[in-house]
């Protein structure tokens, strides 16, 4: 059975076309959605950092050693948090096979 689908645009009904034959609007879910995407992506970066960004930034590259020495401190301490959640994730899916 063919696909048939209405246009948003113009409201006339299409075969199973990519682009609508009468106003050339896409029609395609495939096509949608990789504009959406890039779309998504764009906003993406263009979107100015959060003040918790702006934050930790100001922390990494702070004249004053000791509040990089602690961002180092914190940046680890969280890496082998998250390395050991991670490792129990693991080993309890692992073990229900």
């Amino acid at each position: 059975m063919a696909v048939r689908r209405k246009c948003p645009k113009c409201q006339n009904w299409n075969g199973s076309e990519d682009y609508c034959q009468f106003c050339n609007e896409v029609l395609s879910p495939l096509i949608i959605e990789e504009i959406r995407e890039k779309e998504r992506e764009e906003r993406r970066r263009n979107a100015p950092k959060t003040s918790l960004d702006n934050f930790i930034d100001s922390w990494e590259k702070s004249p004053s050693l000791f509040l990089r020495i602690l961002y180092k401190v914190c940046y680890t301490v969280t890496a082998i948090v998250m390395g050991i959640a991670f490792l129990f994730a693991y080993l309890t899916v692992g073990s229900n096979g």
